[in-house]
Formats: structure tokens, C-alpha cells, sequence
């Protein structure tokens, strides 16, 4: 089968997206695909379900999770159907992806390059580029740590950022779905290195560019490395409970578990002790920390 014959759909999960920025991912993600599924995690479908039916395009299913069901059981129904209508792949999107045109078809042709020496290569990921600090977001396994790294070439990760990210859609039936206890955070992570342990691999293409920003405000450390913070208590809670769970769930070898333990206990401590925190943000952060020795688990 050519690359043009493999059917791609496109997985969106939305979330009290402005209705007019929603149509303007739509109309630029549609035409490169089979099918483009919308799964709205809105806290009301209103403006999302109207957005997408006043765009009127050709190829796009709408499907309302009926309020805010996290991102982990959405990309969950959303590659169920995926897999109902014969899908070869499966595309995540953000509802303000800058996927780039022609992205799609580029993909699938490193990917299937890829998989002719490289059968277990199972997803590829375009050059993902912060707009404020123009750092590549592709993270590489140096022996026991995982590090940003550039992309030059086809470059082998340890796993794919979730937004612009093409797998198999049969992947997920041969190492099982995203955790949805998970709810959001530390989801796409989580997966890609429970794949890489059963032999799975991924690659990031340097031929497709894609623009993102990660977290509210990118800071720089004094060894300097960027650090992404949110300032949000509930992504707080999830990004610290959620990390906690990553080390509790994978059968990683234990040297490969130091760095992740010394940067959580580095982020949580940062986080509660640092200037212009909040207490809702302090205490968003202890509660995660709890809650994920406690193996508390869904939404909070």
C-alpha cells in the first residue's frame, strides 16, 4: 500500500476552545486528512458544536464527551472510532496546532522509510519548536537521563509530545491505551516510554516544523536549561501527582528512575518555596505529592 492509500484521522480534543480559533485549525488540518474527529471535553458543547457546523467542511466529526472527561479518555474514544472507520493512522492535534501543510504526507514518508529497516518504529513526530524560546521539544534517552535534544536528521526519541504526533493506530491495541486515571498530564509521556520498553520506538523528523508553546512562561535555570511553568493549580497538582505515577507504573531499570526523582523533588520544591506562588499553587503541588504516594487516581 503507497503512503497515499493509508487512511489518516486526525484526533482534536477540545476544551472551552473560542469557537473562532477551533475553525481556523479546522479548516487548515481537514483537507490533509481522511477523517478529522473533534472529541469536546467542553464544560459546555454549545460554542465547539456550533463552530464546527458552521465551518460546514467536509470530512469533520463532532463527538461531545458531555463535559470535562480529562484528554486521556478522549484521545481514548477518539482512536476507539479511529479504529472503527479502518484507520491506518492516527494524527493528535491540539485545538491550536500550526500543523504544516503538506505535514501529513511528509510524515507518513520518513515514517514508512523508517519501518523498512526499522519494523517496531510505530510514530513519528514533526520538529516541534517553542515560539518564545525556539528550543526543539524532542526528548532523547542519554543513558540514564532523558534530555532535550536538536533534530538535524530523523532522529530516534523516547517519546512523542502528543500534539502533531502520527502512530499506528494498530499500536494501541498491541501495548494498550493512554492511562485515562491519568486525566491529563504526563499521558503521551507516560505511553511512549511504556512502548519503548516493550520494544516500540518513535522518531522526530526534522522535514516537518510545527510551532507550539509549552506551559504560560518559559523561564531559564542558572545551569541554563528552560523550564516551562504553569500557573495553574490544577496542572500543578497533575504534572506533580501524574509524575509520580510515571515512576510507580513503568519497570524502567532503577538507575533510569534518579534523574526523574531528583527533578520532581527539584520542580515540587521550586514550586512550593519559590517567589510569586500562590497558595492555591503550593498546596495544589503538596496534595499531588500525597495524592501520588497514596496512589489516589481520576480526576481530582
Amino acid at each position: 500500500m503507497n503512503d497515499s492509500d493509508k487512511k489518516v484521522v486526525g484526533l482534536l480534543v477540545t476544551y472551552n476552545t473560542p469557537g473562532d480559533v477551533l475553525v481556523r485549525t479546522l479548516v487548515r488540518l481537514a483537507p490533509q486528512l481522511s477523517l478529522l474527529l473533534v472529541m469536546d471535553n467542553s464544560d459546555s458543547s454549545d460554542e465547539v458544536a456550533r463552530a464546527v457546523t458552521d465551518a460546514q467542511l467536509f470530512g469533520v466529526e463532532y463527538h461531545s464527551s458531555r463535559g470535562n472527561i480529562g484528554i486521556a479518555q478522549a484521545q481514548n474514544n477518539g482512536i476507539a472510532r479511529s479504529l472503527e472507520v479502518g484507520a491506518d493512522y492516527v494524527l493528535f492535534l491540539d485545538d491550536d496546532s500550526l500543523f504544516p501543510e503538506g505535514g501529513v504526507r511528509q510524515l507518513l514518508g520518513d515514517l514508512n522509510n523508517e519501518r523498512i529497516a526499522l519494523p517496531l518504529t510505530v510514530g513519528i513526530g514533526p520538529r516541534i519548536v517553542d515560539t518564545r524560546t525556539g528550543q526543539v521539544l524532542a526528548a532523547v534517552w542519554e543513558g540514564r537521563k532523558i534530555r532535550p535534544t536538536n533534530v538535524t536528521d530523523v532522529t530516534e526519541v523516547a517519546y512523542l509530545v502528543s500534539s502533531g504526533a502520527l502512530i499506528d493506530v494498530h499500536a494501541f491495541e498491541k501495548y494498550g491505551l493512554f492511562r485515562s486515571e491519568y486525566f491529563i498530564d504526563h499521558v503521551d509521556k507516560e505511553w511512549g516510554l511504556r512502548v519503548g520498553l516493550r520494544g516500540g520506538r518513535f522518531v522526530v523528523s526534522p522535514n516537518a516544523t510545527m510551532s507550539h508553546q509549552l506551559g504560560d512562561e518559559p523561564t531559564m535555570s542558572r545551569s541554563g536549561n528552560v523550564r516551562y511553568r504553569h500557573d495553574s493549580p490544577t496542572r500543578d497538582y497533575y504534572l506533580t501527582r501524574n509524575a509520580i505515577f510515571v515512576m510507580r507504573d513503568l519497570s524502567l531499570p532503577v538507575i533510569k528512575y534518579v534523574d526523574m526523582l531528583r527533578l520532581l523533588i527539584d520542580s515540587s520544591l521550586r514550586k512550593i518555596l519559590g517567589r510569586n506562588r500562590t497558595m492555591p499553587q503550593r498546596l495544589a503541588v503538596v496534595t499531588g505529592v500525597v495524592h501520588g504516594l497514596r496512589n489516589r487516581r481520576g480526576p481530582r
